[in-house]
């Protein structure tokens, strides 16, 4: 297991957080981050409550049920402390990643594994291994 790693049974990291130690930890698999939402309600008109939206997985597809959860001004004003000095590359890091091959940010909905397994543009992959003619239409 490398230090980038989640152990589902015990997701609490080692020596981290000591003020949430009494909390309990959970796992979230990337199944279920995908499902994960933030915005207004509606259109975002000034006065309307945002949302948490997430889609618990279930065993049966059918059984599955979008979670919604209001969020109060309060509670969108502690995520913006959280948020505040971050760069959007660094909030958005959970829809892109960098690319292994030249470092520079790639969407992950365009991403495909290098043979190690992380992501990389399709130009870089098809670079990198000299990908036949005919991929290079997909690129």
């Amino acid at each position: 297991m490398t230090e980038d790693d989640v152990d589902p049974e015990n997701p609490r990291p080692a020596g981290h957080y000591p003020r949430f130690a009494d909390n309990e930890w959970h796992y979230i698999p990337d199944e279920l981050a995908k499902t994960i939402s933030l915005g207004p309600v509606s259109d975002g008109e000034e006065g309307q409550d945002w949302v948490l939206t997430y889609t618990p997985e279930k065993q049966d597809e059918a059984d599955r049920e979008k979670v919604l959860a209001r969020l109060t001004p309060r509670a969108l004003h502690e995520l913006y402390i959280e948020t505040k000095g971050h760069s959007v590359e660094q909030r958005q890091m959970g829809h892109h990643a960098e690319c292994d091959l030249c470092g520079e940010m790639v969407d992950l909905d365009r991403a495909i594994p290098n043979p190690r397994g992380d992501p990389c543009h399709k130009h870089c992959w098809a670079e990198y291994t000299g990908a036949p003619e005919w991929f290079s239409e997909h690129v």
